[in-house]
């Protein structure tokens, strides 16, 4: 459906897609974006803080008349002052619940959802239109939050955010640690292996556990942390093969080593 620029637009019903009408959301698969390092919660808080200002700014710069339009579609109307009311009340609340202890993954969703609606329209909309540019700034940081929490931005239709903050990241680094010291217990009492092999395994489950002490010290202070989570990775393929190779009647610390590897990798936004 073309839209057309008039004080009365084609627009969906609820106020949250007050400037989308009969498009659908933009058919991006809902994969993490690549980065090079995790971002921790002080990156995180900043992103927040700049999603927050550049939204007042795009607001501030739109026509007036505009903002006090009304949005008819097939199945209602829209009063465009209410749903950009509805995205800054999204955006506050990003704001003041985004913690330490809570990463706002849910309030995040909310905002992608809601500014993606307001995407779709802007830019189908001349480039001369009023707050245009302070909307490609503000997509721009839009973009940059999406990817600290493993999405996209546009947000795909069925989406997902998910983001570990530092200190569920260090703690799940310190689980690992934790199970891979109890492997190294079963190995060691393991009267199958040979003793070259049990050594050289063990020797590989302590450099496993002294990384994994190395990225639970950094997330914990909120230094990065993503190269020795890669090699985390590495480390623990090593085992795994050794593990593969040999019978050890004792698995579970193992397998509760790899659920820990399974955490962290997401958390890092990392695949083998």
């Amino acid at each position: 459906m073309k839209f057309t620029r008039s004080r009365t637009l084609h627009a969906a019903p609820a106020r949250i897609m007050l400037l989308a009408s009969g498009l659908s959301l933009l058919s991006m698969p809902a994969f993490a974006q690549a980065r090079a390092e995790r971002f921790s919660d002080k990156d995180v808080k900043a992103l927040i803080d700049q999603v927050y200002d550049s939204r007042d700014k795009f607001e501030g710069n739109l026509d007036g008349d505009f903002k006090g339009s009304t949005l008819r579609g097939s199945t209602g109307e829209t009063k465009v002052a209410g749903a950009l009311q509805d995205y800054q009340d999204s955006c506050n609340k990003l704001k003041e619940r985004f913690t330490e202890d809570y990463s706002a993954s849910s309030e995040v969703v909310t905002v992608l959802k809601q500014s993606t609606q307001i995407s779709e329209f802007m830019l189908a909309q001349p480039a001369t239109m009023k707050g245009r540019p302070e909307w490609d700034l503000h997509a721009a940081n839009l973009k940059r939050l999406a990817g600290a929490y493993g999405t996209t931005f546009p947000f795909s239709a069925g989406g997902t955010a998910r983001r570990m903050n530092d200190k569920e990241t260090s703690a799940i680094a310190a689980e690992l640690a934790e199970a891979a010291n109890r492997f190294k217990g079963d190995l060691d009492k393991e009267a199958t292996l040979a003793k070259p092999d049990k050594d050289a395994a063990k020797k590989d489950v302590d450099a496993l556990i002294k990384l994994a002490d190395v990225v639970k010290s950094r997330t914990k202070d909120g230094k990065p942390a993503t190269t020795e989570a890669r090699q985390i990775i590495d480390q623990a393929a090593k085992i795994r093969t050794f593990v593969g190779a040999h019978t050890i009647a004792t698995l579970t610390n193992w397998e509760a080593v790899q659920a820990s590897l399974g955490k962290l990798q997401q958390a890092f936004a990392l695949t083998e």
